[in-house]
């Protein structure tokens, strides 16, 4: 569905820019659940917009070499707490897909109920690049390190006041982890700062870095229960992407049992409808910094994850991996959106059209920020949960958004994602109601 409509031209940010938003995913569906509440264009037009945008560069020395970066710092909404969101590091890291990652963080933390809003930071970073004007030879993951960790540190220098006043909680997406975070905590010294520290930073907690794959895993086994009636021990799952998220939900998914037949990253992948012995790939990929090559399964190429007979698949690597041109040949049963946006609004249509269920990241994926709420909670107080209630914390809240969402979903004969962003939309607009925000 096209998203240029009458609200598009009450946009205040694509006015102050000049430059007209994509098409994008959330925003149509913002707009969708927006007019079902009866909302006027102009509400609906602020509930899309960003609350502050930031285009920013870094000149960072890095190995005796003056590497100037560029990004983007979106705050979307905080009506219902601190700006929450990821640093990313990226090649194609722009304006736009940056306010709609933070737009995307509003909707997850409104769809699961906790208390914090929206934000995003996008650093580009050409890790091609990177390898060329060093000179180095692709995959050295300690040379990636190093740019990363630079990269971060001067962010946090530019802008760690937003982190120290608690403005914009800061946490790791692509390309970072809990090594870049424990930098933001250097420059801030403040443990609540930031989320998704290391074990041993002051105000970690145990289970914050397998929480989303955690998460993932458990929105898996209930969607094989729940809507396809399948045993976990019949059934088999493909992911794309087997980095933080895609690396924990695989093992999980394999302890209970689940068939994970094939994987892939950006360098290539492995199936074996038997299942793949996942510890083995797990060591495989520290050694080789990729699956690309594991001895126990046959070779796939990375777009013939697309096509594989599972039961569910699991895109938990980038956005936009399943569009117009690849949607009709998926064979699986469901989809959990391990990764944010990873289907654009035309295969989602497909999709549904197709009778292919569909878990949104907004609700497949937020294990990582349900974390990050204990995490931030907890970070003054020197008091650390055990891993398993971390764990337990991630069920309870993912359980019940999930069943708050398919009632919403069967009541209204819309899909999961639809209703999702309803019952967010809902939440959002209600917050900023009630403290004169809108």
């Amino acid at each position: 569905m096209s998203t240029k409509s009458a609200i598009s031209d009450h946009s205040p940010l694509e006015g102050l820019v000049c430059s007209r938003e994509p098409e994008t995913r959330s925003r149509a569906l913002m707009e969708r659940a927006g007019r079902h509440l009866g909302l006027s264009d102009a509400t609906i037009a602020e509930l899309v917009s960003p609350q502050e945008v930031r285009a920013f560069r870094i000149p960072c020395k890095i190995l005796g070499k003056v590497i100037v970066l560029w990004g983007v710092l979106a705050l979307h909404n905080n009506a219902r707490g601190p700006f929450k969101g990821g640093i990313r590091l990226a090649s194609d890291v722009s304006l736009w897909e940056t306010v709609e990652l933070a737009r995307l963080m509003t909707l997850k933390t409104a769809a699961v109920d906790i208390e914090f809003g929206g934000g995003k930071t996008g650093i580009r970073v050409d890790m091609a690049e990177m390898y060329r004007v060093f000179g180095r030879t692709p995959i050295d993951r300690d040379f990636e390190k190093i740019i990363s960790l630079d990269a971060v540190e001067y962010y946090a220098k530019a802008v760690g006041s937003l982190f120290s006043e608690h403005h914009y909680v800061p946490a790791p997406d692509m390309g970072t982890g809990p090594d870049e975070m424990a930098f933001i905590y250097n420059e801030t010294q403040d443990s609540a700062s930031v989320t998704g520290k290391p074990e041993g930073t002051p105000g970690w907690q145990p289970g914050r870095r397998e929480a989303t794959g955690f998460g993932v895993s458990y929105v898996t086994l209930r969607l094989l229960e729940d809507r396809l009636n399948v045993p976990a021990r019949r059934a088999a799952v493909a992911i794309q992407g087997f980095g933080n998220v895609g690396s924990y939900a695989a093992r999980y998914l394999a302890e209970a049992g689940v068939r994970v037949v094939g994987v892939t990253d950006s360098y290539g992948g492995t199936c074996r409808t038997a299942g793949l012995d996942i510890d083995a790939l797990v060591a495989h990929v520290e050694r080789e910094g990729t699956v690309r090559g594991f001895a126990g399964g046959d070779p796939l190429l990375n777009d013939q994850i697309f096509a594989l007979d599972v039961d569910v698949l699991i895109p938990a690597a980038t956005g936009h991996v399943i569009t117009d041109r690849n949607a009709g040949g998926i064979r699986a049963r469901a989809v959990v959106e391990g990764a944010n946006m990873p289907t654009t609004m035309e295969a989602m249509d497909i999709l549904t059209r197709r009778g292919i269920v569909v878990m949104p990241d907004i609700v497949a994926n937020s294990g990582g920020v349900i974390a990050s709420m204990e995490e931030y909670a907890r970070s003054l107080s020197a008091a650390k949960m055990p891993q398993e209630r971390m764990f337990q914390t991630i069920r309870d809240l993912l359980s019940t958004a999930m069943d708050v969402t398919a009632a919403r979903s069967d009541e209204l004969k819309v899909t999961l994602t639809e209703a999702a962003v309803g019952i967010a939309i809902e939440r959002v607009y209600d917050a900023m109601r009630g403290r004169r925000m809108i």
